[in-house]
């Protein structure tokens, strides 16, 4: 140890004078009674020579009883820590300034009784302090310390360590520090959070379309010749006049010749979307799926060069969940699935975005998108189509109805990192087929789950193969 930055030595008979003057100086101040509050610190004798740490807050006092009279008394940083001794086994180790020392207590042989790690505590900050049990009173559950310093001009910078049971605890305690340390940049948050922070969302996109198309219509045509004088009737009330779907017939009588087609056509189609994508993101963190693909807009500039641009259609998903500190799941939901119009550059697109909260394993149903389009036209002759019963001959109806029924569904999961070494994949069953399976079967592939094996069904003796062993 470097002596030169310690006290003077002197001897027990000047150290047992020092007490008095300086017991004086403190009742004369007004202070005697921090003396009634001092704690006490009992040496025993088994600890003879050894270290002990000992914590003094500022311009506290505390209370050594030594296992043997001290005849010298070292302290290492005096500005920090001052050591007072009442008698040569009693001594009185008060705080001066925050920070490290050590105290060196020697007997008459210049052994050492005592070494004391001394470290003294600041005063806590009065703005850190009433941080500390406001957010111990907000968040409950929390365990958050504040480290509170006062700069110049009363500008409070603040430290938050600890831990908090989610995310959402977190920025709480944020906001409020920010009210007391008056500016975000004052705030160091470094909080831990204890409970689970990933989320795993399980989306279902379904959806269900029923298309339906009539058409019935009579197309006539004839010719009639009178002499030198040739009459013709042309009805196509069906656009091409096409005889598919349909039937025709002919009616020649002298020089009147009639042709008929009568077209009838009735169709219907189904088709079954289904996407069920599965996102996992961390709490307060954005997590996007993409189903779809792109489509080209041709579009022509000044010099008749032919550009192309691109949009985006199929199913969206975006999703934002928050864990709240009681276990429910706060999640933001924008879902849109967008289709190219049959024939057009256009784009047809049903959206939705909601914000609710979940417990763990619920299920938010998004109904009520359905999509329903009627579309029917009559082609006739005019004046001849409405005839009743008669103008069923030169007219034709066509009727078209599309309905289209979009149902989300969506799971949010509380999930954390999983103990197993692996991940079943779908490749994990799969297998080429053998042989015998590819010979006589005209397989691919294995087929398992089947019977008890997952062999083959039926039995074969003898080896079928390209390569025997």
């Amino acid at each position: 140890m470097n002596l030169s930055q310690c006290v003077p030595r002197r001897r027990a008979a000047n150290i047992l004078v020092a007490p008095i003057l300086v017991a004086g100086l403190l009742f004369n101040t007004g202070v005697s009674v921090a003396i009634a509050q001092e704690s006490q610190v009992s040496i025993s004798a088994a600890a003879y020579g050894a270290t002990r740490q000992l914590e003094v807050e500022l311009n506290k006092t505390v209370l050594v009883d030594l296992p043997a009279g001290a005849a010298e008394v070292v302290v290492s940083q005096p500005s920090v820590a001052a050591a007072i001794m009442r008698t040569r086994t009693r001594a009185l180790v008060q705080g001066i300034t925050g920070g490290d020392t050590n105290i060196i207590f020697l007997d008459d042989n210049g052994r050492t009784i005592q070494v004391l790690d001394v470290k003294v505590m600041e005063e806590p900050s009065q703005v850190g302090n009433a941080l500390q049990i406001a957010l111990a009173r907000i968040i409950p559950g929390s365990n958050i310390r504040v480290e509170s310093v006062t700069l110049s001009g009363d500008t409070n910078r603040v430290v938050l360590t600890g831990s908090v049971l989610s995310g959402e605890d977190r920025d709480r305690a944020t906001a409020v520090a920010v009210q007391y340390a008056g500016d975000p940049l004052n705030v160091a948050n470094i909080l831990d959070v204890a409970g689970a922070q990933q989320v795993m969302l399980q989306v279902t996109v379904s959806e269900v379309k029923r298309d339906v198309a009539k058409q019935f219509g009579i197309n006539l045509s004839g010719t009639l010749s009178v002499g030198n004088v040739n009459l013709g009737l042309n009805n196509t009330t069906m656009g091409s006049g096409s005889t598919g779907n349909g039937m025709t017939g002919s009616f020649p009588i002298g020089n009147l010749k009639i042709d008929a087609a009568i077209r009838a056509l009735e169709t219907r189609g189904g088709l079954r979307v289904l996407a069920q994508p599965t996102l996992t993101a961390i709490s307060g963190q954005s997590a996007t799926f993409k189903a779809g693909g792109e489509f080209p807009i041709p579009s022509v500039n000044d010099r008749g060069v032919t550009t192309f641009s691109y949009k985006e259609y199929g199913v969206t998903l975006n999703f934002t969940p928050t864990v709240k500190s009681n276990g429910v799941i706060g999640i933001v939901v924008d879902t849109s699935v967008s289709e190219v119009t049959p024939g057009t550059f256009a784009l047809t697109n049903r959206a939705t975005t909601t914000t609710v909260e979940l417990q763990a394993g619920a299920t938010l149903a998004i109904g009520g998108l359905l999509e329903e389009r009627t579309n029917q036209a009559i082609n006739q002759l005019p004046g001849l189509g409405d005839i009743p019963i008669l103008g069923a001959l030169f007219r034709s109806r066509d009727f078209r109805s599309q309905q289209t029924e979009l149902v989300i569904l969506v799971t949010p999961y509380l999930v954390a990192p999983s103990p197993a070494n692996s991940i079943p994949v779908p490749t994990d069953n799969s297998s080429a087929a053998t042989d015998a399976e590819g010979i006589f079967l005209g397989r691919l592939e294995n087929i398992y789950g089947v019977g008890q094996t997952g062999e083959m069904r039926g039995s074969f003796s003898g080896s079928v193969g390209f390569v025997l062993d």
